[in-house]
């Protein structure tokens, strides 16, 4: 077989094969035994080594091992994730950035859609990142208008603020900020608090937890006040 074109085979084939072992419930004092198999298996025509072993009549295998003839990833993060285009490796691949990294490019995002409607650009304000990223981190799923006052106050900010939250699931890392700013750009309220011509701030909150991710935008605005400052 070939092995790229032939992989949902090979993990149809798992699959039938734990189905036929199985085919009705067993009493719980019912044995299984395993017995290393004495079978051949061949890759692409050539006789590889693998190790299986006979359950009912059935070959079981290793998926990792799978994963090492055939060339493609498995790995563990909670449940066994296969990434048909990565080389084997048995290891989770790294964010190809780091939530800091995605909260200065929403940053940036966000000033580029300021300077497309003709108002000044936005200084990142390390007190108002301090109290985003305290409100990302509560996981709020609509806005809670006293305790992001309290953060914002909390750190020190002296100012009023506008604020932004969205929520999603299903991103990957790299493509967090550019799906924050275009939600924001696509809701009229949103976009109205991002182009303020009157803040002069900003700070970004990101959380991401079970596949959820949480981000905050505060613009902070000199001419206004924090109620609970």
């Amino acid at each position: 077989m070939k092995a790229k074109k032939n992989l949902a085979l090979v993990a149809a084939g798992i699959v039938i094969g734990a189905f036929l072992a199985f085919p009705t419930a067993h009493a719980a004092e019912e044995l299984l035994t395993a017995v290393r198999s004495s079978h051949q298996f061949f890759l692409d025509g050539e006789k590889i080594e693998m190790e299986a072993y006979l359950i009912n009549g059935n070959n079981y295998v290793k998926l990792a091992d799978i994963g090492k003839m055939v060339g493609f990833n498995v790995y563990w993060d909670g449940t066994v994730n296969i990434d048909s285009d990565a080389p084997y490796t048995g290891k989770k691949p790294e964010a190809s950035s780091t939530l800091e990294e995605v909260r200065e490019e929403i940053a940036v995002l966000v000033n580029e859609v300021r300077r497309e409607n003709g108002v000044q650009e936005l200084a990142i304000d390390e007190r108002l990142m301090i109290a985003a990223q305290n409100c990302s981190d509560q996981k709020f799923t609509w806005h809670h208008n006293q305790d992001e006052c309290e953060a914002v106050a909390a750190s020190g900010y002296p100012y009023g603020f506008g604020s932004n939250l969205t929520v999603f699931t299903g991103a990957a890392v790299s493509d967090i900020a550019q799906r924050a700013v275009d939600n924001w750009v696509k809701s009229p309220g949103h976009f109205r608090t991002m182009t303020d011509p009157d803040a002069t701030d900003l700070g970004v909150g990101v959380t991401v937890e079970d596949g959820v991710t949480y981000c905050y935008l505060f613009l902070g605005n000199p001419k206004t006040n924090n109620p609970y400052g």
